[in-house]
């Protein structure tokens, strides 16, 4: 069961450096979040925070009614990583089946999730056997197959070729509808961004802070033609020049 978000006055400092300061963030449960600007504003550093990866200097988050440390101690987090944190010495679905033993709880058909990420008949390959692509989609396999509530995806699709990840993400998109789930989603891609999420905030250059939320009002799942819909031309082109503006300014 997908599970609310509270980001309540989260600031982070490494060293004399600000990476983030006073994000407030309210998200509600089955809601798809997409952070998106320039590099080094914070929008790893936060959802890192959320993942109890990284201590905040001030503030707190809560997921449902727990902290975030209790939150992951109980396996509702799911987490991709940009790089494959893929098991070198397991088969890709052992990988799978090992987080689901982990979580305590299978979720989605290991086999299954495999094969629709375009993995069918590399499903008993080790990790020197694949691609990083190949690799790539085995992580995220292994993050949603114990059925987390919450998703943390950073860059999860940055090293797929341009077909494959407008297919994941369309998988995403049907998935998310019938099992869902509450996303955190760091990219660079403005078009992958409002194609998928239901509010995108929007980061200034380090120190990071959230200069702008914009809403996607277009239900989800969202069928490819949207890309053309004069609403999303108008969003993305927003976006962009939100970043466009700030960055000149900086």
């Amino acid at each position: 069961m997908a599970a609310p978000i509270s980001i309540r006055g989260v600031s982070r400092r490494f060293g004399e450096t600000w990476a983030l300061q006073s994000v407030d963030l309210e998200i509600e449960a089955g809601e798809f979040i997409a952070l998106v600007g320039p590099s080094g504003c914070g929008k790893t550093t936060l959802l890192r925070i959320v993942a109890d990866l990284v201590e905040p200097s001030s503030g707190e988050v809560r997921i449902g009614d727990v902290s975030a440390a209790e939150a992951r101690r109980r396996r509702m987090l799911g987490l991709v990583s940009q790089r494959p944190a893929v098991l070198p010495w397991k088969r890709a679905i052992d990988d799978v089946r090992f987080t689901q033993k982990i979580a305590g709880k299978v979720g989605l058909n290991a086999a299954r999730v495999l094969r629709e990420f375009g993995l069918a008949g590399h499903e008993t390959k080790r990790a020197r056997q694949l691609s990083g692509g190949m690799l790539q989609r085995v992580n995220i396999a292994s993050a949603i197959a114990h059925d987390p509530s919450v998703l943390l995806m950073d860059e999860p699709f940055a090293a797929l070729d341009e077909m494959k990840r407008e297919e994941i993400g369309e998988w995403f998109d049907r998935e998310l509808a019938s099992r869902p789930k509450t996303v955190l989603f760091v990219t660079h891609h403005i078009d992958e961004a409002v194609m998928l999420a239901d509010r995108l905030l929007v980061f200034s250059p380090s120190p990071g802070r959230v200069m702008e939320v914009v809403s996607v009002p277009v239900p989800r799942p969202r069928d490819p033609s949207f890309r053309q819909d004069p609403r999303f031309v108008a969003i993305a082109g927003h976006v962009r020049g939100l970043l466009m503006h700030r960055s000149e300014a900086a």
